[in-house]
């Protein structure tokens, strides 16, 4: 048992050791790429989104002052 253990340290160590390489130089890059084309998709669904909540209150504050006026 405590061979095991050792030789999973010595392994643990040697692979940190490695040499880290950037991701674009990896099989992974597409993946990455589409999770940010797919970031940046999110982000602009919610400044939309945020927009329209934006504009319903406006609207809404609106709606209510005409209906106190009477109209």
């Amino acid at each position: 048992m405590r061979t095991v253990l050792a030789c999973l340290c010595c392994l643990g160590l040697l692979v940190a050791c490695g040499e880290k390489k950037d991701i674009k130089d990896t099989v992974f890059a597409p993946a990455v790429q589409a999770k940010d084309k797919a970031r940046a998709v999110e982000d602009k669904l919610k400044e939309g989104a945020e927009k329209n909540r934006e504009a319903l209150k406006a609207s809404e504050q609106d709606g209510g002052a005409e209906q106190q006026k009477g109209y």
